[in-house]
């Protein structure tokens, strides 16, 4: 996931909100708070995931705007959009869509980046520092179902902050033309201390809030000599501070831009190679 770049698959966050560790308080993550994330994440599942899974939609397919800059997604650059960045009670909600064209790419390409974990350092650096991965004993081979670790360092001039987290996340093949990965997070610790683990953590919803929760999304289908990628973030964080209302929105939208460049030069050196 620039994080959660992936985490989404991940991974998929990817903040610029670490600049200001040092000068805010620790929140409290409050049970009603997540459940207005997950109230708009299963509104996601049932208006834009349920569609992919059904016909192969995307978002690319309504034009617009997305199609429209350029020509930027026929000639493979990426194209990022807000859907949400909103505050609510006691958190906020940053949700970017990204869309990209790789030609020459395929589903195994990608399948194949997503899975391949101890090499997610060099796939989305800097921000992933270690990746790990195994198979859940429900998988199979249409439904891959696997338990994630990524450790998530954020490095600045100033400060950085470090992340241990957890996801649950399924690799769904749909039909020989469609496939896609769904990760939510399912523990996101962050670090005291960034340079010395010895610390420990900060207790789970009772850190600085920068990373709450994340669901991250990739949509894929095999069209035109490539693939059409569709990459969804969608993360609860603090309450934006008051004047740093570009924080959620720009940490977000990079994480969805800049995976979605790694993912290409990802599948493009797989070529390179063969």
């Amino acid at each position: 996931m620039r994080f959660p770049r992936i985490a989404s698959c991940l991974v998929c966050v990817a903040f610029a909100a670490p600049l200001f560790a040092g000068i805010l308080s620790t929140l409290h993550l409050e049970a009603k708070t997540v459940q207005v994330f997950d109230n708009y994440v299963s509104q996601f599942d049932k208006n834009v995931r349920t569609a992919f899974e059904q016909n192969g939609r995307m978002w690319i397919d309504g034009g617009g705007s997305c199609c429209m800059r350029g020509g930027a997604f026929g000639s493979g650059k990426p194209v990022v959009e807000a859907r949400e960045n909103t505050e609510v009670q006691g958190g906020s909600i940053h949700h970017f869509s990204g869309a990209i064209h790789v030609h020459g790419g395929s589903i195994a390409d990608v399948r194949q980046i997503m899975q391949d974990y101890p090499n997610y350092p060099r796939y989305f650096k800097p921000d992933i520092a270690k990746g790990a991965g195994s198979l859940n004993p429900d998988s199979t081979p249409a439904d891959e179902h696997y338990a994630v670790q990524l450790n998530i360092v954020e490095a600045t001039l100033w400060m950085s902050v470090a992340y241990d987290s957890a996801y649950d996340t399924h690799y769904r093949q749909l039909d020989p033309g469609r496939w896609e990965s769904v990760s939510v997070s399912k523990s996101i610790k962050e670090w005291r201390d960034p340079k010395d683990v010895s610390k420990g953590y900060y207790p789970e919803g009772e850190d600085h809030g920068f990373l709450w929760r994340t669901n991250t999304y990739w949509f894929v289908r095999e069209n035109n000599g490539g693939v059409d990628l569709e990459l969804d973030s969608m993360t609860l964080s603090r309450p934006v501070p008051t004047g740093f209302g570009w924080w959620g929105t720009k940490r977000t939208h990079d994480a969805v831009d800049n995976m979605l460049r790694d993912m290409k030069i990802a599948i493009d050196a797989l070529h390179a190679k063969s």
